[in-house]
């Protein structure tokens, strides 16, 4: 049979991912903060778009409900008119000599005490590993760990109010018996979870205290023994540079204290410091959750913290008649005003379905908003995304870093949600506790010969009827401070 060259009709469907719909993806999941930023920028280089008038503001309530949002203003209508935005359509995108004088305390420079020696051996402190840039959020950084070690709803919450008691050098100012009241759990739970929490990185951070700053800092080093114990519990005579005294009682040879201070000066005594003022400013909540006279629960938008955008009409009909001439420039013109009205729809869009996935995890955990943290369902993003009618990944995106201010404190929209894993037995709920123990597991049983990569372990975990993708176990292992198979094998051989 003979190949020719011919010419075929054929009819086809795909998906098309339009600037407007990228766009709008991006708004979706962006914080308000960083809307805010991108609203400012269009508002500079777009001459239709303009801010409501400040008098208006005043006049409009500071929350919303979704009311506001059903009929969003639109542009005028150019031939080329911009679709609707489909979320639903969208792709799915798969944290000495003895001196007198000083008092230690939390925010005494104690290094400053210590005798001055050089520094800059393997086990020094590390800037670039132990501080992250100021341009990353603390709580951000800190919510990615909180997601990736905690499997439930129940323990996000807690883990996510314990957050809330962060002083500025990372060290954790709150009372567990008061927040255990507040959440109405035993103290005991709330304990357990800050215990997790103080394993978090920066190392150090959620201590209550300089010296279990330190201790943690040092047991995460592998440095941590009775000696240093001893040294930490004598932290005043350190700052006072009492250092004879300190031999005397420690019974500790000069050599001793020497490399005991050069361990001790390594360390960072303000955990949050490399994120500069990061604590200092607070989480402005996305939605308010209040309760009316007849006990019925309100959800309702934070209008302060929407960009209310407007287009210029007037603006717009005096151009069209002076460049009605000027192809390019009509071009131009009608090229603006249909983004502009794509932002305004968009910003609308946004805040209507923020406000729809809001009121569903209301209704779905109202027990926990009227009873405490006892009585929190299981939610999946599945289980939202069917009640709504709209994309997993849609759901997804609008939880992430956009805030509840509830009367049990302020939390993540996706706090609510509970962790899981899919398998190849069909068990779609896997704890990801459960899986982050096999990983353990598996590394722990390694013999220096047989070090396992993560390729190896995403094998094993299969065997086990764990469907999970390499990039996940890399989170989970770096998320419980596992080494990387190089370094694993380098320790275990140096312990044969």
């Amino acid at each position: 049979m003979a190949l020719t060259p011919k010419i075929e009709i054929k009819q086809s469907q795909s998906l098309l991912m339009t600037p407007q719909l990228r766009q709008a993806i991006n708004l979706l999941q962006m914080s308000n903060l960083e809307l805010g930023e991108l609203v400012s920028k269009e508002l500079e280089t777009n001459p239709f778009l303009e801010r409501e008038d400040e008098r208006l503001n005043d006049s409009l309530p500071h929350e919303q409900t979704i009311d506001d949002y059903d009929a969003p203003q639109e542009a005028p209508n150019p031939q080329d008119e911009t679709p609707d935005i489909d979320y639903d359509n969208s792709f799915d995108d798969d944290f000495g000599s003895d001196r007198e004088g000083y008092e230690v305390g939390q925010d005494a420079d104690w290094r400053d005490y210590l005798p001055p020696g050089k520094t800059g051996t393997d086990d020094d402190f590390n800037y670039f590993e132990q501080r992250l840039p100021a341009e990353k959020s603390l709580y951000r950084y800190l919510d990615e760990q909180i997601l990736l070690t905690f499997a439930t709803a129940r323990e996000r919450i807690i883990a996510a109010r314990l957050t809330e008691f962060l002083d500025t050098a990372g060290y954790f100012r709150g009372d567990c018996t008061a927040i255990a009241k507040q959440l109405q759990i035993k103290e005991s739970e709330v304990k357990k979870i800050l215990s997790r929490l103080q394993t978090f990185e920066p190392s150090g951070i959620f201590a209550v205290s300089l010296a279990e700053c330190l201790a943690i800092q040092l047991k995460d080093r592998g440095r941590f023994d009775p000696y240093m114990e001893f040294l930490l519990d004598h932290l005043d005579l350190v700052a006072e540079r009492k250092f004879k005294e300190l031999k005397k009682l420690g019974n500790l040879t000069d050599e001793d204290l020497s490399s005991m201070l050069a361990d001790i000066r390594a360390l960072n005594p303000k955990p949050a410091a490399g994120f500069a003022n990061d604590l200092t400013g607070y989480v402005i909540p996305d939605v308010f959750v209040k309760t009316n006279k007849y006990g019925e629960y309100l959800i309702e938008l934070n209008a302060r913290s929407l960009p209310r955008v407007l287009i210029n009409r007037e603006y717009y009909s005096e151009i069209k008649n002076l460049s009605s001439q000027n192809k390019e420039a009509k071009r131009y013109l009608k090229d603006r005003l249909s983004s502009a009205g794509f932002l305004v729809r968009a910003l609308h869009q946004r805040a209507a379905t923020i406000l729809r996935v809001a009121e569903e995890i209301v209704r779905h955990q109202r027990d926990f908003f009227e009873k405490g943290i006892e009585f929190i369902k299981p939610l999946l993003l599945r289980d939202v995304a069917d009640a709504l009618e709209m994309h997993e990944s849609t759901v997804s995106r609008v939880t992430s870093g956009k805030y509840m201010h509830t009367p049990r404190g302020i939390f993540e929209l996706k706090y609510f949600f509970s962790s899981a894993a899919g398998t190849y037995t069909g068990d779609e709920n896997t704890s990801v506790t459960a899986i982050k123990h096999r990983i353990k597991q598996l590394t722990d049983e390694e013999k220096p010969d047989n070090i396992l990569s993560d390729d190896m372990i995403v094998e094993c975990l299969a065997r086990q009827g764990i469907k999970i993708a390499r990039r996940t176990v890399a989170k989970y292992r770096e998320g419980m401070g596992i080494p990387t198979s190089g370094q694993r094998k380098r320790l275990k051989r140096s312990a044969f």
